[in-house]
């Protein structure tokens, strides 16, 4: 099988640990599939969060050798029904971040990335943040997606 073809056919699995245990649950998990030996077993990732306490996130193809593999590990405690995007992780664990006129902040998107820029208003319901270049000679102002910048520091 190609790796693409393994890529789109892994999906993101997760189980249930002790709170406090998922690096436990996992390094076991891996020490198990290193011995069946990975090829076989079919696991691409394990993954803890220290955001989501209690939760291991293993991807691989076939949910029943994951649950194999688990079974018996002590503090796990059993497989969440159902298949995880990446995307729902990610965004679980996205916070809101809390930008206001007059910060100063980094944008983190092209065309301007690695920019500063100082905060002139915020469009909350656009999601848009307009922003005066620190870094240029000239005071430029852009808008840019409130997503796109990261604050580095508060009013000035």
């Amino acid at each position: 099988m190609g790796s693409t073809e393994q890529a789109l056919s892994c999906r993101v699995y997760a189980l249930r640990a002790v709170g406090n245990q998922e690096y436990n649950v996992a390094f076991m998990l891996k020490a198990r599939a290193e011995h069946k030996g990975l090829d076989k077993v079919k696991i691409t990732a394990i993954v803890v969060l220290p955001a989501l306490k209690g939760f291991v996130f293993v991807e691989g193809s076939m949910p029943y050798e994951i649950q194999d593999l688990a079974t018996g590990i002590k503090h796990y405690r059993g497989m969440v029904r159902g298949v995880m995007s990446v995307d729902e992780i990610v965004n679980s664990l996205a916070k809101p971040v809390e930008i206001n006129v007059g910060d100063v902040v980094e944008i983190i998107v092209e065309p301007f990335k690695g920019y500063r820029g100082k905060v002139v208003d915020i469009d909350r319901q656009r999601g848009q943040v307009y922003l005066e270049l620190l870094d240029s000679s000239s005071t430029m102002p852009i808008i840019v997606n409130i997503k796109g910048v990261r604050k580095i520091e508060g009013k000035q």
